[in-house]
């Protein structure tokens, strides 16, 4: 996994400023704000791994021209604004669980967020206008999801839940006035686009229990529901879910549109292999996940001694 291993190092001193930042924060808020920022470090065990996050300034730096200092640079600015929005994100999803804090929080993180990006690019900048883009792409997808599938419907519209993670293409493109990178935004948003998909869907395949128990939006349900023609009626039932991933290829076919997906990023490959490389590492444990489902419905189809030994053998 080069395109996490090459940059470790410099991941490190990203959250190391992002720490030092937040710990001028007012007495009041500086605490909680380093407590949340732990609970993303993705170089510590148990945490929550949102590596496109903060890699992605790093897999555009070969053929950017930014320097690794501005690189991470904008990898604090990206871990700002990841903040930012998984604090709104719980805030929209409960809003009475959470604490007095969480909002005047947000807004903290979300002024060092801008403020990160207002040191490279003054205010006429077209950076800003991009910035306007995703948080309106944003914006958009996160008040729809409830009402709309956008699995089967409009799939675009799942990778715009983290449209602002795009903002590293424009920062890296903009940043070095080269005659090709405007024309290289638009192939790198949809490169982008397409990798968040893929990303959510494996998210969705490993928390579809939780998501169907919340009532929250996951792709492989929407996939099942539509297999038993359930659309617009209700979600299927854990049992019902579990029934159609055992008795057929779903999860097979739900992974072969992960890998359809991965076909389409040949034209990024050159500019930026380690995205290439980890949407790859997206689409491997998908089909992991199928192939083993696939041998245990093998397995069951021969008896259930034959299952029963594979499971403790």
């Amino acid at each position: 996994m080069q395109w996490l291993s090459n940059y470790e190092g410099e991941l490190g001193q990203a959250f190391t400023k992002a720490e030092h930042i937040l710990s001028a924060l007012p007495d009041t808020f500086s605490g909680p704000a380093l407590e949340y920022l732990d609970k993303f470090h993705v170089l510590k065990e148990d945490r929550s791994k949102n590596y496109i996050c903060y890699l992605l300034p790093f897999w555009l730096h070969d053929n950017s021209g930014v320097s690794i200092h501005d690189c991470e640079n904008f990898a604090v600015a990206n871990i700002f604004g990841m903040m930012y929005y998984h604090l709104i994100d719980e805030l929209m999803d409960d809003p009475s669980s959470q604490s007095p804090l969480h909002l005047p929080l947000a807004n903290f993180i979300q002024y060092e967020f801008i403020q990160s990006y207002s040191n490279y690019f003054p205010s006429n900048s077209p950076f800003w206008s991009y910035y306007k883009k995703y948080v309106t792409e944003w914006a958009e997808a996160v008040t729809h999801e409830q009402l709309r599938d956008y699995f089967q419907d409009n799939p675009i519209a799942i990778a715009h839940k983290a449209a602002p993670v795009k903002l590293s293409i424009v920062s890296s493109l903009l940043l070095i006035e080269r005659n090709d990178n405007h024309k290289l935004i638009p192939l790198l948003e949809d490169a982008v686009n397409t990798v968040l998909i893929t990303l959510q869907m494996l998210d969705d395949w490993e928390d579809w229990e939780k998501d169907l128990q919340e009532g929250s939006y996951n792709c492989l349900i929407s996939m099942v529901q539509n297999n038993l023609e359930l659309r617009g009626e209700r979600r299927p039932t854990p049992e019902e879910i579990r029934q159609a991933l055992t008795a057929s290829d779903l999860l097979l076919q739900y992974a072969q549109r992960a890998e359809t997906h991965h076909e389409s990023l040949e034209a990024i490959r050159s500019y930026s292999p380690h995205l290439y490389e980890f949407h790859d590492f997206l689409c491997k444990n998908l089909q992991q996940a199928a192939r083993q489902l696939e041998k245990e419905r093998s397995l069951l189809y021969q008896g259930g001694l034959a299952y029963w030994l594979s499971k403790n053998t």
